[in-house]
């Protein structure tokens, strides 16, 4: 058995839970699966046919979001990690230069924490870029000191607010590295997060984009709304994203944390940062969605050709292997390859694909959250803006990534729209008609969706018990945050941000 054989074969055998966990996993499936066939029988003999058919759906849809990220999804740096490590003997890496933007405004509170955190990142060739978008408070104060500390720090101080999309934009024109870092000024990254998604990034070449596994910063000690967000946060991140990533598809890089190849995204950086949408000229919102949305829709303008020879020999095969890429631009340059390239390997030796979008949970960012309510349905509003921008952006182009995971995705996004109505049927109209039973199962049913979530919680996160949390959430999220779409869409020419 070759290195790279033995290598991958060890890969294979981590496990993100224990088998007495994986077993309740498995019962969560089932069970699931259960509840679904008793939902298609209360929807042909029982219940409200909308309400019924609706519900299942749902179940349907959460039947298959737990399925593949249980069953399909692995985390990507645990099979690039195995890649460079073997019997003791660590391989050569690549580090090519990771240029980490910043872009923020009015963050006094947080910038120092931030930027601190890029600063103690452990790889060690890497520039960092902080725009300071107009600030109005002490944060460019703040940020001129860190980088009498820090020399290398490189600060652009705009002398007018132009918005986080121009902000990046003009971190991108100085900006030098292979690789760019997106990330919010009230965040931080783990020391390691860098480190780690170069290999993931040397590890397939088809991966675009890489987004990161978020926690809510203080949650522990903080208030009820920043543990239900820490757990909402959570699951969106492991289960949703870790979903999508087994079709190499994830529909929203987190403005939390998330690595781009240059050559994937620098090409629309300037498009998306000039956004015009219903006549809006540099629409504000659908940040994050819409540059994902480029980077899933588009191929890379490169062909590799493979100069590896066909023998066995470790040396081979081994996934550092440089391959001469030559681009459109005329720039030749070498990258890593992938065992897994001989799916995509042409009779002519050319090698052509789709960019993958993936996430990492070994990729860990701590995020800040909204701390009382009033601010959380402002931040929801404005995701609800962007939701809306991305149905023409990704859901225009979604129908060319896997089949499956593209009617996954349409079907998502028609609950969403749903929602509010089978909501105000459950609990206004059909009690008010004397169908309490349909009422009555269908409160049980959000209830019991909020349960999985919160067990899968435990399951991962051992003696926490912030998983009680996420019953209530899934409570908010169905009778509070689906109004918001509506609210978002009559305002969506409302531009202010806050």
């Amino acid at each position: 058995m070759t290195i790279v054989q033995e290598t991958i074969k060890s890969s294979t055998g981590y496990r993100e839970v224990d088998k007495k966990r994986w077993l309740v996993r498995y019962l969560i499936l089932g069970g699931v699966g259960a509840i679904l066939a008793v939902k298609l029988y209360l929807l042909l003999f029982v219940v409200d046919f909308t309400v019924g058919l609706y519900s299942f759906f749902t179940s349907f849809l959460l039947f298959n979001i737990l399925f593949f990220s249980y069953t399909k999804f692995k985390d990507p740096y645990i099979y690039a990690k195995s890649m460079y490590v073997s019997n003791g003997i660590t391989y050569g890496i690549s580090k090519p230069l990771v240029s980490i933007i910043v872009p923020v405004k009015n963050e006094e509170g947080n910038i120092r924490n931030c930027v601190g955190s890029c600063i103690n990142s452990t790889y060690p060739n890497k520039e960092i870029i902080v725009v300071n978008d107009g600030s109005t408070d002490g944060t460019g104060a703040i940020l001129d000191e860190m980088k009498k500390v820090e020399p290398s720090l490189n600060i652009i101080h705009l002398s007018k607010s132009v918005g986080k999309k121009q902000a990046i934009e003009a971190a991108s024109e100085i900006a030098k590295g292979e690789i760019f870092v997106s990330m919010d000024s009230d965040c931080d990254m783990a020391c390691d997060a860098v480190e780690k998604a170069v290999k993931i990034f040397n590890s397939d070449r088809k991966i675009g984009a890489i987004t990161g596994h978020g926690r809510v910063r203080g949650a522990i000690t903080g208030n009820a709304l920043l543990k239900m967000q820490d757990v909402y946060i959570d699951a969106s991140c492991r289960i949703l994203k870790g979903m999508e990533t087994s079709f190499g598809s994830v529909t929203c890089c987190a403005g939390s944390l998330s690595f781009f190849r240059r050559e994937a995204v620098k090409p629309y950086i300037h498009e998306w940062a000039h956004d015009r949408f219903l006549g809006l000229e540099n629409f504000k919102f659908a940040t994050d969605r819409r540059l994902t949305a480029y980077i899933l829709g588009t191929k890379p303008s490169c062909e590799f050709k493979d100069s590896r020879k066909s023998d066995d020999s470790a040396s081979n095969i081994m996934h550092n292997i440089p391959v001469l890429m030559h681009c459109k631009n005329g720039l030749d340059t070498t990258t890593s390859s992938s065992y897994s390239d001989n799916e995509d390997t042409k009779t002519d030796n050319k090698i052509r694909y789709a960019w993958k979008v993936v996430y990492s949970p070994s990729v860990k960012v701590n995020v800040g959250v909204p701390e009382t309510l009033p601010t959380l349905i402002r931040q929801q509003i404005r995701w609800r803006k962007s939701f809306i921008r991305s149905l023409f952006a990704t859901g225009g182009i979604y129908w060319r990534r896997p089949l499956y995971s593209a009617l996954l995705y349409y079907l998502q996004i028609s609950l969403k729209f749903l929602r509010p109505l089978i909501v105000l049927k459950a609990a206004i109209f059909l009690p008010l008609s004397g169908d309490f039973i349909t009422t009555l199962l269908y409160f049980s049913g959000v209830f019991f969706t909020g349960m999985i979530y919160g067990v899968d919680f435990r399951l991962r996160h051992p003696g926490s018990s912030l998983w009680l949390y996420r019953p209530l959430f899934t409570l908010i999220t169905t009778f509070v945050y689906s109004w918001l779409i509506f609210y978002a869409a009559i305002t969506i020419k409302k531009t202010a941000w806050r």
